[in-house]
């Protein structure tokens, strides 16, 4: 369906998207799991970021091939929740996907769990910026990463009942935060939390980690002088701060997770 209206007029494809000289690549997108800003506290853990290099006449017989050979007739759209408990359509992806598919070398998958995303952003946005003010790099030999692991794992933790939640939410609610008077209200709410959580902390890594938090506040009121918000696909790298990932020429999935972390918020 065309978007209308003025303001977006350049944006309206009336026709079949196709590759040529003067369009170049057509990408479509989509995500999964995307609640806003607020990211912790909710039911849906991960956020899935896709991308696919292919443009609607292409895309129209790749459709239309899925369907005949997946005996797929009913389902307006083609959810992936149609194929992941059948082996058989299952198949049909990852051949479509795999070497030598139609697809093969042309889709992305950026797949984040929240949480641990909201983790590194208190590095990210907090110590990291802290730290390079003061002419040291949180990057170099995984510090940054090491930190964010550290408050992700250790953090549930060492800050036992609700109390690891309500840091994170806090710091959600700061990181999201517009306008100068609502900004400064969250950020002194943030850093009672941080007074707490240091007081209970029962684990040491957390406890100094915590203890380094502390002493952010000054960076803490320049994310609302940056103009800062909240996106988690994102990544930050020194003097190239929260740059958008986008890497859609290959097959790859990459992950943000404690464990696994192709491109986490904080990595270069």
């Amino acid at each position: 369906m065309p978007l209308t209206g003025e303001k977006y007029t350049q944006l309206t494809q009336q026709q079949p998207s196709a590759d040529d000289e003067s369009h170049g690549r057509w990408v479509a997108c989509d995500e999964s799991g995307w609640d806003g800003e607020q990211q912790v506290g909710r039911q849906r853990r991960f956020l899935v970021f896709a991308s696919v290099a292919v443009d609607d006449v292409e895309a129209a017989v790749l459709v239309q091939t899925l369907r005949e050979r997946g005996g797929i007739r009913q389902a307006g759209e083609l959810k992936f929740r149609l194929f992941k408990d059948h082996a058989q359509r299952l198949s049909l992806l990852q051949e479509l996907w795999g070497p030598g598919g139609a697809l093969h070398d042309r889709c992305s998958v950026y797949v984040v769990e929240k949480e641990y995303a909201a983790s590194a952003k208190v590095i990210d946005l907090l110590l990291e910026e802290k730290e390079y003010a003061e002419g040291g790099n949180l990057y170099a030999d995984d510090q940054a990463r090491a930190l964010a692991r550290t408050l992700a794992l250790e953090g549930p933790r060492a800050l036992r009942g609700p109390l690891f939640g309500d840091l994170m939410s806090a710091f959600v609610a700061l990181a999201s935060q517009r306008g100068a008077a609502r900004h400064e209200e969250a950020s002194e709410a943030f850093f009672t939390v941080i007074e707490r959580a240091w007081a209970a902390s029962t684990r040491k890594q957390v406890t100094e980690l915590l203890a380094r938090l502390r002493s952010t506040r000054a960076y803490a009121a320049a994310l609302h002088d940056e103009g800062a918000d909240f996106p988690l696909l994102r990544c930050s790298y020194p003097q190239q701060p929260r740059q958008l990932v986008a890497g859609v020429t290959a097959s790859v999935v990459s992950a943000c997770s404690p464990t696994s972390s192709a491109c986490s918020p904080t990595t270069p």
